[in-house]
Order: C-alpha cells, then structure tokens, then sequence
C-alpha cells in the first residue's frame, strides 16, 4: 500500500536537494535529514543499504564542496555534464522548452498546478517536478501521480541518472539520483 504522505514528504526533500544550493537554509534541512542515522527506515519505500551508506558518506564534505559540485552539475557557466530538464533528454534536438516541455505545461494547466519559483526555471526542471509530485501526492491525487510519474518524469529518469552516475562530478547527487530514481518508480502503479 501506498502511503501518499510519505511520498509527498520525500518528494519534498528531494526537490529540495535539485533546485536549491545546499548553502540554501532550505537545502540545509533536506541534507540534515540524509544525515540522520536511520533515515532509510523513514523513507517511503525500500532503499538498499549500500545505497543509504552512500549518501551519508557523500555528505562528509565541506558545505562549500558540495555547492561547488550543485553548481557544476546544474547551474554552469560551463556544459552541464547532467542537465536537470527532461526535454534534454526527451527531444530530439536535446533544446530546452521543447515538445516534452510543453506535454508537460499542458498537464499542468489541465491538473491546476502552478510551479512558481524565485527565478525563471523551465517547469520540467527535476525538481520542480518532483515538487509537483509532491503536491498530487499530498492531495491523493493517484491518477495525475501516477501520469506525472510515468508520462513526464519517469520517462528522462534513468538517462539523466546514467549520465550524472557517468559524470562522477558529485557522490552525493550521484546517489542521490539514483534514490529519486527508486522512489518514482516505487510509487508507480
């Protein structure tokens, strides 16, 4: 059975991790929570131990480290060795705001959910996504979960979590990929 709130929360902290810098006092408390001794037995579905062993241990770095590592992988100046937009991954020309980018708008409008953030992101940003997942979850919203999951996110999921694990760039969001990785398709139905 599924327990939506669970999903919702670790949605939740999971977005959390992708969009804001772990200097962020929000990312503080997303990465604090990966630092508690049992947080695999929180988490809504499954995680196997070397999985969980290789998130703490990539937390023992330097905040200033790991920021550094966040903003090679998703911010630049330099080629993004991951981007965190699924329309990379999903349209033929590899562009940003292409088809995939507006199913997705469309599903958004059509659900009635509004992704607003502190600076101009296109919507299929991963994080983004996992907050609107977070959102269907929190309201029950199985069907449209379910959609989100498997027509939009789960789709780029895997290609993006194979070229961050080949980039290497960061262990954290290297496991921490593959944990979102797990949780999507955990809760698909």
């Amino acid at each position: 059975m599924i327990h939506f709130s669970h999903y919702a929360a670790a949605f939740n902290i999971l977005g959390t991790c992708y969009l804001f810098s772990p200097e962020d006092e929000t990312s503080r408390y997303a990465m604090n929570f990966f630092k508690t001794p049992d947080f695999a037995s929180q988490w809504p579905c499954k995680i196997e131990n070397q999985l969980s062993r290789e998130i703490t241990q990539a937390l023992n770095i330097d905040i200033k480290q790991l920021h550094r590592q966040w903003t090679d992988l998703f911010i630049g100046p330099e080629a993004l060795p991951a981007p965190p937009w699924g329309s990379v991954y999903l349209d033929p020309e590899g562009v940003l705001q292409g088809s995939s980018t507006v199913a997705l708008s469309e599903f958004l409008k059509r659900e009635r959910l509004k992704v607003q953030t502190r600076y101009p992101e296109p919507s299929d940003h991963i994080g983004l996504m996992l907050f609107q997942a977070a959102v269907l979850a929190s309201q029950v919203r199985e069907t449209a979960l379910n959609e989100l999951l498997v027509d939009h996110l789960g789709c780029w999921l895997p290609q993006f979590t194979k070229q961050l694990n080949v980039a290497t760039v960061s262990p954290f969001y290297s496991a921490l990929t593959k944990l979102t990785l797990t949780t999507v398709v955990s809760c698909r139905w």
